[in-house]
C-alpha cells in the first residue's frame, strides 16, 4: 500500500487536546462486548482497503466506555494496521454531550443598532443543547451511512488529515436539517440558540455585556495549517453559562427562525471584527448555502 492511499485510511496528523466542556452527559453507551472490538480491530487487517476504513471509522464511533478494550487490543501483523489502531486510541472523537437549558420568560436582543436584534421577551420551553458542534468525522458518518454530501473541500469525500474532532462547515440548511434528523435530533430556534449561549442575561459575549480582547480573534489566533477552525473547546473563554463552547469563536451556525426558514447565528473563525462575534447579533437572513464557516449543533438530540 502506497503511502498516497494509506492517508485516507490513516489520517495522521495530531491535533492539540481540547478542552473538556462541563456539560450533563447522556446517559453513558454501554461498552461493546470484547469479541466485538477484537473483530474491528482484526479487521484493520483486512485484505481490501474499503473493509479496512469501514472497521477503522466504526473503531473511532465506539463509545468512550470501549476506551478500555482498545487499549489493550492487539492489531494484526503489519505497520498499516499497528499505525491505524494507534490513531484510533489517540484520535477518537468525543461524543457530544447534552447540556440543559431551562425554560420560561426570557430577554433576548439587544438595544445595539446593527445587531437588528431589538430587545424582546419570549417564552420557551425547557431544552438541550450539544456542548459542541457537530465534527467532522460525525458528518463523515453521516455522508457514508445516509448518503449526506460531503463539503465541497473535502478530498475525495473525506475530511483533512487529523480533523476528526475539528467542527464542520461547508453544508447547506436543508443538508443541516437533514443530517439532525439522521442524528435524533433538531436544529435550535433562533431564540433557543441565543439563549444557550448567554444563559438569558442577555450578554453580547460568553463572558459578559462588553468586548474584552478575551478571544484570541483573527490575525491572534493559531489556526490549523489546512485552514480549518481548531479543534472544539480550544478556546477557553467561548464557554457559555450552559457550558457549552464555540458560540462566537469556531464556527457560526445554522437556526430556525420563527416562520420556519433557515438563518446563521453566532461569530466564527475568519470575522474581522468584535461586532461580528456578537451572540446577540441576528441579522434576519434567510438563506439556504453552503459557507465554509457555517456549520451547526444540535438540540433535543435523542441519541
Amino acid at each position: 500500500m502506497s503511502f498516497a492511499s494509506l492517508w485516507l485510511l490513516l489520517p495522521l496528523a495530531t491535533a492539540a487536546n481540547a478542552q473538556e466542556p462541563a456539560a450533563a452527559p447522556r446517559a453513558t453507551a454501554p461498552a461493546p462486548a470484547p469479541a466485538e472490538v477484537d473483530a474491528l480491530v482484526a479487521a484493520l487487517g483486512a485484505p481490501t482497503r474499503a473493509a479496512r476504513i469501514a472497521a477503522q471509522a466504526q473503531l473511532l464511533a465506539l463509545p468512550e466506555s470501549a476506551d478500555p478494550l482498545l487499549a489493550s487490543a492487539v492489531a494484526p501483523a503489519g505497520f498499516e494496521a499497528q499505525a491505524a489502531l494507534d490513531y484510533v486510541r489517540a484520535h477518537r472523537p468525543r461524543r457530544p454531550q447534552a447540556c440543559a437549558v431551562a425554560g420560561g420568560k426570557v430577554r433576548v436582543g439587544s438595544s445595539f443598532p446593527p445587531d437588528q436584534n431589538a430587545p424582546h421577551d419570549v417564552e420557551l420551553a425547557p431544552f438541550t443543547i450539544d456542548d459542541i458542534e457537530v465534527s467532522c468525522f460525525e458528518w463523515w458518518r453521516f455522508v457514508r451511512e445516509a448518503g449526506g454530501a460531503a463539503p465541497e473541500s473535502w478530498r475525495d469525500g473525506r475530511y483533512a488529515y487529523g480533523a476528526e474532532r475539528v467542527p464542520v462547515g461547508g453544508m447547506t440548511g436543508d443538508e443541516a436539517r437533514r443530517f439532525a434528523q439522521w442524528a435524533g435530533g433538531r436544529l435550535p430556534t433562533a431564540d433557543e440558540w441565543e439563549v444557550a449561549a448567554h444563559g438569558g442575561t442577555p450578554s453580547a459575549y460568553p463572558w459578559g455585556p462588553q468586548y474584552e480582547p478575551r478571544l484570541q480573534g483573527p490575525g491572534q489566533r493559531t489556526w490549523r495549517g489546512d485552514g480549518l477552525p481548531p479543534e472544539s473547546g480550544s478556546e477557553p473563554a467561548d464557554r457559555a453559562p450552559c457550558g457549552a463552547v464555540d458560540f462566537c469563536s469556531s464556527l457560526s451556525e445554522w437556526v430556525v427562525l420563527p416562520d420556519g426558514a433557515l438563518a446563521v447565528r453566532g461569530g466564527n473563525y475568519k470575522a474581522g471584527a468584535k461586532e461580528l462575534l456578537r451572540l446577540t447579533r441576528a441579522p434576519d437572513r434567510r438563506v439556504t448555502r453552503a459557507r465554509d464557516v457555517v456549520g451547526l449543533r444540535l438540540a433535543d438530540r435523542r441519541r
